[in-house]
């Protein structure tokens, strides 16, 4: 009876604890997003303070410190760079999408929306003779490129840079330390654990940073080459730089996003050449024009599928590209777009620590064979 008792309070003690952990985070979920975010940094930058350290001169050696506060503005300036160059593209389009008229624009696609609303004429329900699918696309494109929608736009980014300048500062002086300290959040994390299980903490955790690392670095490196290849394929097609440039970066930023991202990216660089294809002075139409930005996008897409992507999840998380299908499928049932963007990681330590823990489960054996 006393031990039934004991059991019941020892695992009422763990419930508790567990819940108590979930309430903190959701109450403190900006600081624990800019030590996610400080992590993630000082993975992708371990590389660099490691090689900065081996640097000798007689018997100096580059500091902890040095290498890090080195390694820290490095990362600050490629970031300062590269939105020094991309905010004045992406003003500059978004002006010759406000100057754009919805009417133009539409009667672009007067030819296919006939055939369309012909055919939509077939299934309407009574009471619904008089819908227009032509009338309706164009409301639609009123209420965006209102000017309106873009004053609250540019209103809403001045608020946004407000908060980010707090976050960008607080993420840099976290992620110094975690650049300067080797195994900081390893050490962090062992603190909340009984002394018992330490050395199954270090060692799923080193093995769990040594995964993400080689994942966000396979992920920046991706990301990389998809805005290089669709910068090249939109020029190619004779559309200005600065739409290929802002089209390329958007498609590879919003790569981060498994799956949806494409679509997103496709979805704006369609929006973006149908306003600006009236003063591009293209030989070709617009509808041949859709198309090739189309194809452009599925062509890369399949470089990622088959050259990019197999590398990256496969080789960096150890798992089968099934395997990591199903998980992002869960995980965007669960939470959506934020779920998918965090799946492969949370996946990760998952795998890592069920090893250590619970490697007797047979279950545990198979998901954990690669890891």
């Amino acid at each position: 009876m006393g031990g039934g008792l004991k059991s019941i309070t020892k695992y009422l003690t763990i419930g508790a604890t567990i819940l108590l952990v979930l309430f903190l985070i959701w109450f403190f979920s900006s600081i624990v997003w800019y030590i996610v975010c400080s992590i993630i940094i000082s993975l992708v930058g371990k590389p660099l303070v490691r090689l900065l350290q081996r640097i000798r001169l007689g018997r100096w050696h580059v500091p902890a410190s040095l290498a890090a506060g080195v390694t820290l503005l490095t990362f600050i300036g490629l970031t300062n760079l590269f939105l020094y160059g991309m905010f004045p593209l992406m003003a500059s389009q978004f002006e010759e999408l406000r100057n754009a008229d919805p009417a133009e624009l539409l009667s672009n696609f007067a030819a296919p929306l006939a055939t369309v609303q012909h055919q939509l004429e077939v299934f309407l329900p009574e009471g619904m003779e008089d819908f227009s699918l032509r009338n309706e696309i164009r409301a639609q494109l009123m209420g965006f490129f209102d000017a309106s929608f873009f004053s609250n736009f540019f209103s809403s980014t001045a608020t946004l840079i407000t908060d980010l300048f707090i976050a960008l500062f607080s993420i840099s002086f976290i992620s110094f330390f975690f650049l300067r300290e080797e195994g900081l959040s390893v050490e962090a994390l062992t603190m909340f654990f009984p002394e018992r299980y330490e050395e199954n903490i270090r060692h799923a955790m080193n093995e769990v940073m040594s995964l993400l690392q080689r994942y966000f670095l396979g992920i920046f490196i991706e990301s990389v080459v998809i805005t290089v290849l669709t910068t090249v394929g939109i020029l190619l097609i004779s559309l200005p730089l600065n739409t290929s440039v802002v089209i390329g970066l958007l498609a590879g930023i919003l790569n981060v996003i498994p799956y949806v991202g494409a679509i997103i990216a496709l979805a704006i660089a369609l929006i973006i050449v149908t306003a600006i294809y009236a003063g591009a002075g293209l030989s070709m139409s617009l509808g041949t024009l859709v198309l090739l930005v189309c194809a452009i996008f599925l062509i890369v897409r399949l470089i990622d599928n088959f050259f990019l992507q197999p590398y990256i999840y496969a080789g960096s998380v150890n798992a089968l590209p099934l395997e990591i299908f199903i998980i992002l499928l869960m995980a965007g049932q669960i939470a959506g777009v934020l779920g998918m963007l965090l799946a492969i990681p949370a996946y990760t330590v998952i795998r890592v620590f069920a090893k250590e823990f619970f490697n007797k489960f047979h279950i545990v054996q198979r998901l954990t064979r690669n890891v």
